[in-house]
């Protein structure tokens, strides 16, 4: 079947809107407010470290620069490093888990096989997450072009290894074949998507009102958690059209790195 995009997105807003998209919006909340808060203060903690090693002739107001991080707590710089690198790993596992989740005909919440193989899925993905960042960067520094051509032709990677357990270079592949067989759809879904993520984060910084910078960030994050959900949802759904011959629940291949 090809993507269609109504279908997705009608798909994706009635996810959202069920038990199971109201489950994971809340989970999704919780991590982007303590995301927020762990990377804020290691922002304020490496802000801190610079500050020290300037002369003291040239220091300049703390308070004034912990002003730009309203969610920041004083934690030291070691703490809140490791706790970022381990947000980073959850928020990972998190989108494998509601992939898999909108992905299945079973209506609970949180179907029982989302967690299979959970740890090695994080890995892959990981590493697959990496080597595609780093061509979309490459591309976008020699001629930005190619950089965005990258990540529309990557646009799939993370449901091939999630709903097929493909490794990393079959799961590349694979996104790259399903994204050329509907490139027209799959622009037009991605760029469709990025512009709701880019104007529900950033509405409230355009209201005419002042806003707390407090307020101001924890709207925010709430916001572009939800649009997150949405999107995985969307996409999900998008893939599942495109490569629906090729994916059966259940009895994806295992392969290897």
């Amino acid at each position: 079947m090809a993507l269609q995009i109504g279908r997705a997105f009608q798909d994706g807003i009635d996810e959202l809107l069920s038990e199971r998209g109201a489950v994971f919006a809340g989970v999704f909340i919780v991590y982007g407010l303590l995301s927020s808060v762990v990377w804020a203060s290691l922002s304020q903690a490496l802000t801190d470290v610079f500050l020290g090693q300037l002369p003291s002739d040239a220091q300049v107001n703390q308070a004034a620069m912990a002003g730009g991080t309203p969610l920041a707590l004083d934690l030291p710089l070691a703490v809140a490093a490791v706790g970022a690198l381990v947000l980073f790993v959850v928020n990972v596992a998190l989108n494998i888990v509601a992939i898999r989740a909108f992905a299945s005909d079973d209506r609970e919440p949180i179907p029982d096989n989302v967690g299979r193989r959970l740890g090695k899925t994080v890995a892959i993905a990981i590493v697959a997450g990496i080597l595609t960042s780093i061509a979309v960067g490459i591309g976008i520094i020699l001629l930005v072009i190619p950089g965005l051509v990258f990540a529309l032709l990557f646009f799939f990677v993370q449901q091939e290894i999630a709903l097929n357990d493909s490794g990393i270079i079959e799961s590349i592949s694979n996104s790259v074949s399903i994204v050329i067989d509907n490139l027209l759809a799959t622009f037009v879904l991605a760029i469709v998507l990025l512009v709701l993520g880019l104007v529900l984060g950033g509405v409230f910084s355009l209201l005419p009102i002042p806003l707390p910078p407090m307020v101001l960030t924890t709207v925010s994050t709430v916001l572009s958690s939800v649009v997150s959900v949405f999107s995985i949802a969307v996409t999900t759904v998008a893939y599942l059209q495109a490569a629906e011959s090729g994916y059966t629940q259940g009895t994806a291949s295992t392969s290897g790195l």
